[in-house]
């Protein structure tokens, strides 16, 4: 499965404009004192002031308009081609990861260190694995915030948490690198591609174990069970196998990647093809989740897992940010019902930081917001109402028709 990622370290920055203050000679009042020092104009009154004395009241003239818009497309089509790939038609084209095949390298289990950030779902996906599976003590891990130039950082934050196990972004604790970026360099040889979140790291050995977050959860279920308090939970079990990998298939490309495909979309054909697929695989899975609590009946899966990180930034981010306007997941029933279900298995919720989600996008995804003004978190998506009643426990107590999403 193709990489996870929110955001591209290399996404560009365009510097503040500076100009050279005019020297205006101030108005004479004929109340004016003499012996008052007049004050330096101020900058910001100066920019407000311009357009009405050029043009008044009016809008500024076509011809401004017109190059100001020619300007601006041109600089978003350039920072989107550093932040979101795009093909020949203008949709997204998400990168591979480039540290694949965890199970095959040799590392030693009892030395890993994992580095995530908690807006990217991708990430989020390993935190709930790690969790479920009692791997808490076993894997210790590093929390980075988003920079201001699109990287992620290593810093204290004032993010608060909703209590005391909540994660919140912090300092690098395995190699006390200000950055990502820094954390990947320090591998043999040297590293200066794509650093993503989430990376599994081995600390004796100094090198990026994986950085594809699905190699990373099968990893964490299946091999790390001699270290894990939970060994007993497989969620992805061997008779479940060939059911998890087709959602997988219907999920990725339609939902996982879909939103993004919808956010990151640079033509109006791309976006319309994207979100008609978004919404019309979201509408066959709330059908089918009105008949099985999970994706594969009665058994928590990586599918769910998997599905559950992007329900749960849906009408927090997505809906807004990334024009997945048609429906709010509100709307759907039992696709709601199903997010809440998995919000309160124990240990679910203290992965979930709102607040870094929202500063994730909103403040830091320039293109797509340039104000990086916020709107206030819906009250839907709140933790007293992800905790209301479910009411899902009886749809496990049978295991539901198969229903394949094409």
């Amino acid at each position: 499965m193709p990489n996870s990622l929110l955001l591209i370290s290399h996404l560009p920055i365009i510097p503040p404009t500076h100009t050279t203050p005019c020297h205006v000679s101030p108005r004479m009042s004929l109340n004016n004192n003499n012996n008052q020092t007049p004050k330096p104009p101020n900058p910001s009154s100066l920019l407000t002031s311009l357009p009405k004395l050029l043009w008044g009241p009016s809008l500024p003239p076509g011809l401004l308009i017109s190059t100001v818009r020619t300007a601006w497309h041109s600089t978003w089509q350039l920072m989107m081609s550093q932040l979101a790939p795009s093909d020949p038609s203008g949709s997204y084209s998400r990168p591979t990861s480039k540290f694949r095949h965890v199970a095959t390298t040799q590392f030693s289990r009892q030395n890993l260190h994992l580095y995530v950030a908690l807006p990217c779902p991708w990430a989020h996906r390993t935190l709930i694995v790690r969790n479920l599976k009692g791997l808490e003590e076993t894997i210790p891990v590093s929390i980075a915030s988003p920079g201001q130039d699109g990287s992620w950082e290593f810093k204290s934050s004032s993010i608060p948490g909703l209590d005391k196990d909540i994660l919140v972004p912090g300092k690098d604790s395995a190699n006390g690198c200000k950055n990502l970026r820094e954390v990947y360099g320090l591998r043999r040889g040297g590293y200066s591609g794509r650093t993503t979140v989430p990376m599994l790291w081995d600390v004796q050995n100094k090198e990026v174990v994986c950085n594809e977050s699905y190699d990373i959860i099968e990893f964490f279920n299946s091999g790390l069970n001699g270290l894990a308090s939970n060994p007993g939970l497989d969620l992805s079990p061997l008779e479940l196998k060939g059911r998890i990998e087709e959602w997988n298939r219907v999920i990725y490309p339609n939902v996982n990647n879909g939103v993004y495909r919808c956010g990151f979309a640079q033509s109006q054909g791309a976006y319309d093809t994207a979100v008609s697929e978004l919404f019309s695989t979201l509408d066959k899975l709330d059908d089918h989740l009105g008949r099985s609590r999970y994706l594969c009946g009665g058994t928590l899966t990586l599918a769910d897992i998997c599905l559950f990180t992007t329900l749960i930034r849906f009408d927090l981010v997505y809906n807004v940010l990334f024009k997945c306007t048609k429906k709010k997941l509100l709307e759907y029933s039992n696709l709601h019902a199903y997010m809440r279900d998995l919000y309160q298995i124990p240990k679910v919720a203290a992965t979930c930081n709102f607040t870094a989600i929202m500063d994730g996008y909103y403040k830091t995804l320039f293109p797509l917001n340039p104000g990086s003004i916020q709107p206030v978190m819906p009250s839907g998506c709140e933790h007293e109402a992800l905790s209301r009643p479910h009411n899902r426990e009886s749809l496990s107590s049978t295991e539901s028709k198969y229903v394949q999403v094409q």
